[in-house]
Parts: structure tokens; C-alpha cells; sequence
């Protein structure tokens, strides 16, 4: 086997090893992307505040309201009743 041939066999060789090389580089560069990916989105789920609720009717400015754990079954509103309104004649558009 001359040199010429057992520098091309190398050659060959090193074609195969440096192209598995990188592309276990970028697999592992990209499964270490995932897992930041993955973990960062879970503390951002895991970490969220409370939620704001306000209830209003339009007119009224809005009132905050405490989230409770259950429905309310009772007969009793937990918001109290709208301030009337002083013209309760409202003329119907012809």
C-alpha cells in the first residue's frame, strides 16, 4: 500500500469523524437549548402572580374583587347594588 493511497484512506476517515464530531456538538448544543427552553418556561408557569378581578357596570368606576376558592351558593350578593340612576325617563328613538 503505497502512501498516497493510505493518505487518502485517513482522509476519508477523518471526513466521517469530524462530521459525527459536529453533529454531536449541535445535538447536544441543542438538547441543552431545550432543557433552559423547557425549564425557564416552567418557573415562568409556576411563578405567576394572582390574577386581578374587578366587576363594574359602565357607569360606575371598577370595584376589585376577592377570588374565592368555591361558588357562591347563598342567597347573598357578594357586590352591592348600583347607585340609581336620576333619570329613569329615557324617551325611545323614533
Amino acid at each position: 500500500m503505497s502512501r498516497y493511497t493510505w493518505d487518502l484512506i485517513k482522509e476519508s476517515k477523518r471526513f466521517y469523524v469530524t462530521t459525527y464530531r459536529r453533529l454531536g456538538t449541535i445535538l447536544l448544543v441543542s438538547v441543552i437549548m431545550n432543557l433552559t427552553m423547557a425549564i425557564g418556561l416552567f418557573l415562568l408557569y409556576v411563578n405567576q402572580p394572582e390574577h386581578d378581578f374587578y366587576a363594574t357596570s359602565g357607569v360606575v368606576s371598577p370595584v376589585q374583587l376577592t377570588p374565592l376558592a368555591e361558588p357562591n351558593n347563598t342567597s347573598v350578593p357578594l357586590l352591592e347594588a348600583d347607585a340609581p340612576q336620576g333619570n329613569d325617563n329615557k324617551v325611545m328613538p323614533q
